[in-house]
């Protein structure tokens, strides 16, 4: 019995021998992450990277930090008394990007990696900053542009982006200005003007202005090509059409004589000629005209008569009147007046001039009159008498010479000096004979 008893106090004893013996298990904490390869630092200091097993932490309260490029930073808190071994595990969450997205024009549509995404301008704040982005703008009338975006951890990223047309325009100017443009048959408005959405290819540009030559232009165009265009038109001749009142003016232009109007002068180059109108008897008119491209210009040039004019009456009427050598006439007058009428002589020019007036049995009478311009003068003419006598009678009482008065079927009337006369009967005379002018 007892022997029974040392037998169960020695492996008693045994036993709590060998529990002594065995090691005391050694204070750890297991630090991993999703996705791994985070840095990590516990209390401040970098303690490598997951996964790792860090054993030297004492007891008490520790700050626990995971980071990681392109994923947002973790921190957690943890004791070791929370036992002897411990694991801490995280996953991760991908760090987002800023992308404020801008086009000119704006309302351009995107897509991102194939997916639509709205429309500019557009701020984005849920695209994963590790990641890089295709990203394509589309408009209609503009050409499709893809852009890369590849962030920069949170700083924020602004792109604006000016769209190129999928067709070209083209800046037009032409002197002068107002010119119709049309480009390929469709008329796009007058110069100067900018003509947008032009198709790419062989474009025609056309010039139209009253007045100037039609001009074309042709031009290669490419998408988004922005071309200028500037051209000087080439003036049409014009026309001049010259008339006077009254008709037959002859007409210089700049000093050149061009002939009697109404004449037409064709071909002239635009621009401001001097035009004179001379007529014998008016005063010449001198006037600037402009002629304008392609244009017929019509002038009427209104002459003022500048000449004098002269009067003439005589006494007695029946005078023939001669003027610078030059018969223009006889006065009349009524029966039996002692003054003619007024023989008028029209368009003398101004100065000095021979008139001269001749009547059968009077003295020829010759003057001088001065005639100004625009106005007229008076010549009264007063004949004086010559006794030349033009007949001879031979009657029973002797010879008789004078001048025929008036010859009757019973008596012949004579002057036989100035201013007697005799009457003569018929019965009484044997012969009638004329003499001088009145034997022709």
């Amino acid at each position: 019995m007892r022997s029974a008893i040392f037998a169960v106090l020695a492996l008693a004893s045994a036993a709590v021998l060998a529990a002594d013996e065995q090691p005391a298990v050694r204070p750890r904490v297991t630090v991993s992450s999703q996705p791994s390869g985070a840095t990590v630092s516990v209390d401040g200091m970098d303690r490598g990277v997951t996964p790792l097993v860090i054993y030297d932490l004492g007891p008490g309260r520790h700050h626990l930090r995971y980071r990681l490029a392109g994923y947002e930073d973790r921190d957690r808190f943890f004791t070791m008394d929370e036992g002897p071994v411990l694991e801490k595990s995280e996953t991760l969450v991908p760090e987002k990007g800023l992308l404020l997205l801008r086009t000119d024009p704006p309302g351009c549509a995107i897509t991102i990696d194939g997916v639509a995404a709205g429309t500019t301008p557009r701020l984005f704040t849920d695209l994963d900053a590790k990641e890089t982005y295709k990203v394509r703008l589309t408009k209609a009338g503009y050409l499709p542009q893809d852009l890369v975006v590849k962030f920069n951890g949170r700083e924020p990223l602004v792109r604006d982006e000016k769209m190129v047309l999928d067709s070209g325009a083209i800046s037009i100017i032409s002197d002068p200005a107002g010119a119709e443009v049309t480009v390929n048959g469709i008329v796009r408005g007058v110069t100067p003007l900018e003509v947008k959405d032009v198709p790419k290819g062989r474009a025609a540009v056309k010039f139209r202005l009253d007045g100037f030559a039609e001009e074309v232009r042709e031009l290669a165009m490419r998408a988004g090509d922005r071309q200028t265009l500037s051209i000087v038109l080439s003036p049409l001749p014009g026309s001049l059409h010259l008339a006077s009142v009254p008709d037959g003016a002859r007409f210089y232009l700049d000093e050149e004589a061009r002939g009697q109007g109404p004449l037409a002068i064709t071909g002239l180059k635009p621009g401001a000629y001097r035009v004179r109108a001379e007529l014998a008897g008016y005063g010449t008119i001198e006037k600037t005209v402009e002629i304008k491209p392609g244009e017929a210009t019509r002038e009427e040039f209104r002459l003022s008569n500048v000449m004098g004019r002269l009067e003439v009456r005589t006494d007695p009427p029946g005078a023939t009147v001669v003027f610078d050598g030059k018969v223009l006439g006889t006065t009349k007058g009524p029966e039996g007046a002692a003054k003619s009428d007024v023989f008028a002589i029209e368009n003398i020019l101004e100065g000095e001039h021979v008139l001269i007036v001749r009547k059968d049995g009077y003295e020829e009478s010759s003057r001088k009159p001065k005639i100004r311009s625009t106005k007229t003068s008076q010549a009264n003419v007063r004949l004086k008498r010559v006794f030349v006598p033009d007949i001879e009678l031979e009657t029973v009482h002797g010879t008789v010479r004078g001048v025929l008065v008036e010859n009757q079927v019973d008596c012949v009337k004579v002057e036989v000096s100035l201013g007697i006369t005799r009457t003569i009967p018929r019965n009484e005379i044997r012969k009638y004979t004329p003499i001088g002018e009145g034997a022709k």
